[in-house]
């Protein structure tokens, strides 16, 4: 028999894996011990593909929402002929070839934007995946599967979910495509201003997916979540001002043009 010594010593079982549903659902409330789960748990390819999934559902429904919405495509039709304009004027084409380049955009847009959708759903996941896996072994000088941080970006990405509905739901309300950002707080900003890829980029969910997905490095990698932040935020900001300078180079250029 054993002694109860012995049978003190025995180390505790570990909790029972929460389901699928329930790890999608806690990330946004408790992150860090839906990530703790997914590092000592077997690879579930359920925690990225079906994050992945709804994010690509949502931006289909999204899509044939808009364009189903007659201020949405009035408004985009509007946008879409104003880039024509300087070339109109400058005698390059004409009118009615303008029209005409309009009227096959607004055709083959919709579909576009579905195969759009779901190829920016799956790509989200894979690119966070590669970030996350590259900072860890870089930066924070540790090693972990790169199935482990497409997990975590999978379940992460619950977050843009979220962002993305409620971005559904404001562009219906508005008739355009809108987020929770300062573009929405100060009216909505003329998108050929400077000011436009700035305010666009300073998006609550936006801030919110950094602190997820820093807490699911620091997790993978065992640091602190301050160590995994700062990495994290400096990679993102970095990001965010390439894409802004690009949108003020295009902007500029449009500018331009007419």
């Amino acid at each position: 028999m054993d002694s109860p010594s012995a049978s003190s010593q025995t180390p505790p079982l570990p909790p029972p894996p929460t389901s699928l549903a329930a790890r999608l659902l806690n990330v946004f409330a408790t992150p860090g011990e839906v990530f703790e789960e997914v590092r000592n748990s077997l690879t579930s390819t359920g925690n990225w593909l079906v994050p992945a999934l709804l994010s690509a559902v949502v931006g289909v429904v999204t899509v044939i929402l808009l364009f189903s919405q007659p201020v949405f495509v009035q408004h985009t039709r509007e946008q879409w002929a104003s880039g024509y304009e300087g070339m109109v004027k400058a005698g390059k084409i004409s009118q009615t070839e303008a029209d005409k380049a309009v009227g096959m955009i607004e055709k083959f847009a919709p579909p576009l934007g579905c195969v759009a959708a779901v190829a920016v759903g799956f790509c989200r996941v894979l690119w966070w995946a590669f970030v996350l896996w590259l900072l860890g072994r870089l930066c924070l000088g540790t090693k972990f599967t790169f199935m482990k941080s497409v997990e975590v970006a999978g379940l992460a990405t619950m977050i843009s979910v979220l962002g993305g509905l409620v971005a559904l739901l404001l562009s219906v309300n508005f008739g355009k495509l809108s987020g929770a950002n300062l573009d929405l707080l100060l009216g909505g900003a003329d998108p050929k201003s400077k000011l436009h890829p700035l305010l666009v980029v300073l998006d609550v969910f936006n801030f919110w997916l950094v602190g997820v997905m820093s807490a699911g490095l620091a997790r993978l990698a065992g640091v602190r979540f301050g160590k995994a932040l700062f990495w994290v935020v400096g990679y993102w900001f970095t990001l965010q001002c390439v894409m802004i300078a690009f949108g003020l180079l295009m902007t500029s250029l449009m500018s331009a043009a007419k």
